[in-house]
């Protein structure tokens, strides 16, 4: 006789400590290679408007927020410190809240006007960054009113929000590698405008698809509990 070996499938909840690790990992990356440069100085990547003396700084108090957000906003979904740590997690929640999307958001508002990206560019930053702030008062709102559930689902939105920051920058690389078999028949060759098209793409995209994959989430999680019984 022998005996057959089960491997148990994987469960939502280890899929979920999976994810959690890999944002915290990307959004690690992101602010160690983009935030630093704007700290020390370094000509941004973006045009700034030079008849505007407040641009520059408003966008390095942006990236250095988006910085604070992006490094914190992930281990406020780790178990472990939810659990064994409450004090920790709400002082992560209060630096996540005050210190990266408050500014951050209200910064990027003025930023995204401020763009010569274009006007799609400006309405969906100015989108996100509406969003940011209205899911971040939801979190709080909830949380203060002890809805943990409500509170929970808020903060996924919030941080499905701020890793559009990273998303961009995936998407940004993506589309410029697929366009550039047009670049000398379709762009004649100007690598500007394949770049304007690509940075819009990403833009949208990271937005779009990053609040809609939450989305998609939150419902099978739903919709998960229901089947089961749960409340």
């Amino acid at each position: 006789m022998s005996a057959t070996l089960t491997v148990p499938k994987q469960t939502p909840p280890r899929r979920g400590r999976i994810a959690v690790v890999v944002v915290a990992i990307a959004s690690v990356a992101i602010v160690l290679s983009a935030v630093p440069p704007y700290l020390a100085g370094v000509e941004p990547r973006v045009d700034i408007r030079e008849n505007v003396p407040v641009h520059l700084p408003l966008l390095i108090a942006h990236a250095a927020a988006g910085g604070i957000a992006l490094l914190v906003g992930p281990f406020q979904f780790f178990g472990s410190i939810r659990r064994n740590h409450p004090k920790v997690h709400r002082t992560l929640g209060r630096v996540y809240l005050l210190g990266g999307i408050l500014p951050g958001a209200l910064t990027g508002i003025v930023v995204a006007v401020l763009t010569t990206a274009g006007p799609i560019a400006l309405v969906s930053f100015v989108l996100l960054d509406v969003f940011w702030l209205y899911s971040a008062w939801r979190a709080y709102r909830a949380v203060r009113s002890r809805d943990f559930a409500a509170h929970e689902r808020w903060m996924l939105r919030s941080m499905a929000a701020t890793f559009a920051a990273v998303m961009l920058r995936v998407y940004l690389g993506l589309f410029i590698a697929v366009q550039l078999p047009l670049l000398e028949g379709f762009y004649d060759g100007d690598f500007e405008a394949l770049f304007s098209v690509a940075y819009t793409g990403a833009i949208v995209g990271s937005i779009v698809l990053n609040l809609l994959f939450i989305e998609i989430y939150l419902r099978r999680k739903a919709n998960r509990r229901i089947s089961a019984g749960a409340p």
